[in-house]
């Protein structure tokens, strides 16, 4: 088949997709992330992709007075290949943070007056 006859169905939008994420979130990645992501299709185009979903993290460490073994809230996140720009929604608070979804890929949480905290993702 000619190139310029291929070129239509390359740019067709595809299905929606699901996006499993696993990480660990804290200073010494003391949260385990998991999410199961949908994306958004209104917001799709051929070359970045918007994704929406539950996350969850569960402590590793021992916990201190009055802190939960498990949080769950929502992430946001719009992908580019294997960058990443995401907002983490825990109950009241928010962190944004953009990155590379690889394991051995850490990036800085801006997490307002908590600060910035190290958030690897990746791919499950």
């Amino acid at each position: 088949m000619r190139a310029h006859l291929l070129l239509p169905l390359l740019l067709m939008p595809t299905a929606a997709q699901a996006l499993e994420l696993s990480g660990r979130y804290g200073y010494v990645g003391e949260w385990a992330v998991t999410a199961a992501l949908a994306e958004t299709p209104s917001a799709r185009s051929w070359r970045k992709r918007d994704f929406t979903g539950p996350v969850t993290l569960k402590h590793l460490a021992i916990c201190g007075p009055g802190e939960a073994l498990e949080k769950s809230g929502t992430l946001s996140l719009r992908r580019d290949g294997r960058h990443y720009a995401a907002t983490l929604t825990i109950g009241e608070d928010s962190c944004a943070v953009s990155g590379t979804l690889a394991e051995d890929g850490v990036a800085f949480a801006d997490c307002g007056k908590a600060g910035k905290i190290p958030l690897r993702l990746w791919l499950k």
